[in-house]
């Protein structure tokens, strides 16, 4: 199993404890309630996204995401990507406390 797909059952097991459908996209608090973070650090790692010359974010902890209307949205796709990047963090604020389970304890980044 690639990297890729590991994050992808992973997030939707995050889903699943949240409670919450995989869909093309989520808003800014349903980003917060997957994660287990609060709106104020969705606001960092959207405002730290910066792709580089080939694409890839400057910043491995950053969160591409795009304005609809007056709010932010995170493709699913994005998700995925950044817990490829990410997949070894702590979250304090867990909706459920079997999502700190669905993390690896060990922090790889893609080449």
């Amino acid at each position: 199993m690639t990297q890729q797909e590991l994050a992808e059952e992973k997030l939707k097991g995050m889903l699943r404890a949240a409670d919450l459908p995989v869909k093309a996209s989520y808003c800014t608090s349903e980003v917060c309630r997957i994660l287990g973070i609060v709106e104020r650090t969705f606001r960092r790692y959207t405002d730290a996204w910066e792709p580089d010359e080939n694409g890839r974010p400057r910043v491995a902890c950053s969160l591409n995401s795009t304005m609809l209307h007056s709010n932010r949205r995170v493709a699913f796709p994005d998700l995925v990507d950044f817990l490829v990047r990410n997949n070894s963090y702590q979250r304090q604020m867990a909706v459920d406390p079997d999502q700190l389970a669905l993390f690896d304890s060990t922090c790889a980044y893609p080449d």
